[in-house]
């Protein structure tokens, strides 16, 4: 490895087989109008690289090259000239998905095979997917590792596999390289108003009661965005292909703990309604093979995670301003 290689151990504390970071690369990052893309985007440019980002609709402060890639002709021109692909483009919300199965198997399936076969006619060195450790379905054994049955059940993770499923034939079948990320419940700045994350902190800013639906037991591997930027990083700039990894933080979280931060933090009253339908899961998932192979491993505590978060989301109220 090369002295130049300055972020290497930052990026996964320990050596890989990783490109040195002479080898700049032209990588696209799609789902640019998301939360996890912006900011896979970003650590992707602070270790090195150039950096495109693509998505249906434009976003602010951002350079984005709008493309439907449910269309084969988007899809060629946005990764032409491409040497990566990241893709993380699709529904991300799982309510959405739920409420709106159709748009979630046109996002997250239709659209994944049209990438992967436009950076096959392309010439793309390999295509790095997102997808999510709720592709397991119920445990027949705890924790999760990457050779845990698959049987997923509700129409997220029923689409996401699809998705990964279909990068994994293209690697092996057709001779694209592919790499698959299942990955933990991310957060971190920027994330959807929708997210529990969101909801918690604006309404305690507020000095709203936040609400925690059914027990709060359940519980999440919560994976900070620039973790996972870390994985794609080191992905990218390795000779592993074909591949699926567990990208999920060890730390284990319940949500009534998460409310109960939060309340610390910002002083408010907690309540309890009942549980929503389509809520997943709790579940133990391994990253031991994505150390142990890829050299990844988690940086951000969820408490620092958090309290970035958290402060992140007092500047947007004191520019906004209360109420809005």
């Amino acid at each position: 490895m090369k002295p130049e290689t300055q972020n290497r151990d930052s990026l996964a504390g320990k050596t890989t087989s990783a490109q040195p970071m002479g080898e700049r690369m032209n990588i696209l990052v799609t789902g640019a109008a998301g939360f996890l893309a912006p900011n896979v985007a970003n650590v992707l440019r602070d270790v090195g690289h150039t950096c495109r980002v693509t998505d249906l609709r434009h976003v602010d402060n951002a350079d984005t090259e709008i493309a439907d890639l449910t269309r084969m002709e988007d899809a060629l021109r946005v990764t032409r000239g491409v040497d990566v692909v990241c893709h993380l483009g699709g529904v991300g919300d799982v309510y959405r998905a739920f409420e709106h199965p159709d748009e979630a198997a046109r996002a997250n399936v239709v659209a994944t095979a049209t990438l992967l076969e436009a950076c096959l006619r392309n010439g793309i060195q390999k295509v790095l997917y997102a997808s999510t450790w709720e592709v397991y379905g119920e445990p027949e054994y705890q924790p999760l590792d990457e050779s845990h049955p698959c049987r997923p059940d509700h129409p997220y993770n029923i689409t996401k596999l699809a998705g990964e499923q279909l990068a994994t034939s293209y690697s092996k079948l057709k001779g694209l390289n592919t790499v698959c990320f299942r990955m933990g419940t991310a957060y971190g700045r920027g994330m959807r108003p929708n997210s529990v994350f969101s909801i918690f902190i604006d309404k305690a800013l507020r000095a709203e009661p936040i609400t925690v639906q059914g027990s709060g037991n359940q519980m999440r591997q919560f994976t900070h965005a620039k973790d996972i930027g870390r994985a794609f990083a080191l992905a990218a700039e390795s000779n592993i292909h074909g591949e699926v990894f567990n990208i999920v933080s060890p730390e284990e979280v319940t949500i009534r703990q998460l409310a109960e931060m939060v309340t610390q933090a910002l002083p408010t009253n907690l309540e309890f309604a009942e549980a929503r339908p389509g809520d997943i899961a709790s579940a133990r998932v391994s990253s031991i093979k994505a150390e142990r192979i890829l050299g990844w491993r988690p940086q951000v505590s969820f408490r620092d995670g958090l309290n970035d978060l958290i402060q992140w989301h007092s500047g947007k109220l004191s520019e906004t301003g209360p109420g809005v």
